[in-house]
């Protein structure tokens, strides 16, 4: 029988991915979103394969830059914010996000993103180069 007052520890999260397999899963995941497309515009239009994969690359690195941006540095200072589970009123919320120092950390999944559409455009660079002395 058991006693009244036993209790459990939580159990831990045994699959923690570690940091270049987050990076290799954004990458793999841009690339199946960017690489059909480009080709599907690059076929209608009878452009560049590597030229709209360029262009596409960009427009998704502007939206994560924006979306680092957002969740990072701007802040509209509404008279409460949730924070978690704690209330705070403006005031609190000021002083700390003022003393916040501004870092790109790689565990941040928008800064991985970025990253990763860096890497994609220095790809196509590379493609077209050879795509250039090729053809």
């Amino acid at each position: 029988m058991k006693s009244g007052k036993s209790y459990k520890t939580l159990s831990k999260n045994k699959h923690v991915k570690s940091l270049p397999t987050l990076m290799v899963n954004k990458l793999l995941m841009l690339l199946g979103a960017i690489i059909p497309i480009s080709m599907f515009v690059a076929y209608a239009m009878k452009e560049n394969f590597f030229y709209v994969t360029i262009i596409l690359s960009i427009f998704v690195l502007i939206i994560s830059v924006a979306a680092y941006l957002k969740g990072e540095i701007i802040y509209y200072r509404p008279k409460v914010v949730h924070h978690g589970n704690v209330l705070k009123n403006k005031k609190n919320v000021i002083n700390e996000t003022s003393n916040k120092k501004f870092s790109l950390s790689l565990s941040n999944g928008t800064v991985q993103v970025m990253f990763s559409i860096i890497i994609i455009i220095l790809m196509a660079g590379v493609g077209q180069a050879i795509y250039k002395v090729i053809g």
